[in-house]
């Protein structure tokens, strides 16, 4: 099995790489809005996609559309955590730590149980591990606040296994362009 960096710069260059990504992050879309996790939250945290990332900006339109609260990360300088904080707009978007797209700090998401978390990441398994980008503010986050976390990614970043660590929070649920799958213990 490949270590975490290896493993990172190569689905890095694979993602750089990817064909279709029209129709990829189409089908991911559709399949995420369609989805019980979707269609049951009133509240929605997600990622502003970056770069080569699964592209997040149609679904970060269609869930204001849909009404339901929006909430994106926002970093805490000097530290390796995150915060995430309501928008109403795409347009309050700016650039802020690693040059991704922050919200402006106004509600800041404080806890909801039936809250659903759409996490970005470089490489996945259909059993719910994850590697991220090595700065550890996803997992921070989530194991702070229990919420959902549903991993959103193209099929072709599903690998076998990866060699996870104990500060390592696993994705409940994955969604690609081609699945969903389930990997919460409770099958819920």
């Amino acid at each position: 099995m490949a270590d975490k960096s290896s493993l990172r710069r190569e689905m890095l260059a694979h993602r750089n790489a990817c064909a279709n990504r029209e129709a990829r992050d189409d089908a991911l879309f559709r399949r995420v809005v369609s989805s019980e996790l979707y269609q049951e939250a009133a509240c929605v945290l997600c990622y502003v996609s970056f770069g080569s990332e699964a592209d997040t900006r149609r679904l970060l339109r269609q869930i204001l559309s849909d009404g339901k609260r929006l909430f994106v990360p926002r970093c805490v300088p000097g530290t390796n955590q995150m915060e995430f904080y309501r928008i109403t707009s795409l347009d309050s978007l700016k650039p802020g730590a690693y040059g991704i797209l922050e919200p402006p700090k106004a509600e800041r998401f404080a806890g909801d149980p039936s809250a659903v978390c759409f996490v970005p990441g470089l490489v996945f398994t259909a059993q719910g591990q994850r590697i991220g980008y090595g700065k550890g503010y996803y997992d921070t986050f989530l194991e702070k606040t229990g919420v959902c976390a549903v991993g959103l990614c193209y099929d072709f970043q599903i690998v076998p296994a990866i060699s996870s660590e104990a500060h390592d929070r696993a994705m409940d649920y994955i969604i690609t362009d081609q699945n969903l799958y389930a990997s919460r213990k409770d099958g819920k």
